[in-house]
């Protein structure tokens, strides 16, 4: 059972993934372990956040998908105890934003909550 949570700000069904991405800063590059994914954003496991309003670049290669998505994000406050880093995606291209949205349509791992 998903508990509600009333201080939630997410708009968009997120779902439960598993991916390796890149991220790129202006001086340096991460590697990755992204484990939630929606139209607006994502979240990155197990990792120190940058500061919140922090913009960074990612390239998400979505399973199945020949190229990778290279997508801007701004690091959101966090809003629990978690170790990680989530990130709403800003200037997100329509095309990128189609391309999130036919592989969360057939996800196999559906999560029922907003994103």
């Amino acid at each position: 059972m998903i508990e509600s949570n009333p201080v939630e700000r997410r708009n968009e069904t997120r779902v439960t993934i598993d991916l390796w991405v890149e991220e790129h800063t202006d001086d340096a590059l991460y590697f990755q372990r992204a484990t939630n994914l929606s139209t607006g954003g994502l979240f990155l496991e197990r990792t120190l956040p940058h500061a919140p309003g922090t913009v960074v670049e990612i390239d998400l290669r979505l399973p199945g998908d020949a190229e990778p998505l290279r997508v801007k994000g701004e690091v959101v406050p966090a809003t629990s105890r978690e170790l990680g880093m989530g990130l709403r995606f800003v200037d997100l291209r329509d095309s990128d934003k189609n391309r999130i949205s036919d592989y969360l349509r057939n996800a196999p791992l559906r999560v029922v909550a907003k994103a």
